[in-house]
């Protein structure tokens, strides 16, 4: 069967259908690095914005991502904030994308090696 079938240990289907659920709660996770430290530190307004020095942010530039999608702003006098709501938004539309090529893929594969696997199971 293309899907699992009666080997013993594996999950079969239900594994197939938990994979993306599974890389979909991984990538809504809060994600480490720094992101994460402006918003543990409470930059999360101009208002509260801190210096990326003094977060163990040594290097400015690796904020260049976060803030080239909008997620991290920089105040005039060079301290850092983070949107939250944008933030998470960022991170939904990231992990439904990749959920979605996840299906495909898995799908694609399916219909690839499904008469491949039935043919060679000897029936």
């Amino acid at each position: 069967m293309p899907l699992g079938g009666a080997a013993p240990g594996g999950l079969g289907a239900l594994g197939m259908l938990l994979m993306p659920a599974g890389i979909v709660v991984m990538m809504l996770k809060q994600p480490p690095g720094p992101t994460s430290k402006l918003i543990k530190a409470g930059a999360v307004s101009p208002e509260t914005a801190r210096r990326s020095e003094g977060l163990g942010i040594p290097r400015a530039y690796v904020l260049e991502p976060a803030m080239r999608r909008r997620v991290v702003h920089r105040t005039p006098d060079g301290r850092y904030w983070v949107d939250v709501a944008r933030a998470r938004q960022v991170r939904r539309r990231t992990a439904t994308v990749a959920g979605v090529v996840t299906l495909a893929a898995m799908a694609v594969g399916w219909w690839a090696l499904g008469p491949l696997l039935q043919s060679g199971s000897g029936r």
